[in-house]
């Protein structure tokens, strides 16, 4: 990760995917999308880059949702 580099919480970043939090959850527990946990309280964020990465991936720039 980039230092400074804008980081999403769960909501957003499956907003973002159009997924559920829940899905996006467990595309992190099997480790299908990068996730980071945050120091202290162990939050998952996830950075912009491997959000927009996973969206060229799923062709969501391409379809009209």
């Amino acid at each position: 990760m980039a230092d400074g580099e804008t980081m999403l919480g769960m909501t957003e970043a499956a907003t973002r995917l159009h997924l559920t939090a829940s899905l996006l959850r467990k595309w992190t527990d099997h480790g299908l999308i990068t996730t980071m946990k945050r120091p202290g309280r162990g939050y998952q964020r996830f950075t912009v880059t491997d959000i927009e990465r996973k969206r060229r991936e799923l062709r969501l720039d391409e379809q009209e949702i």
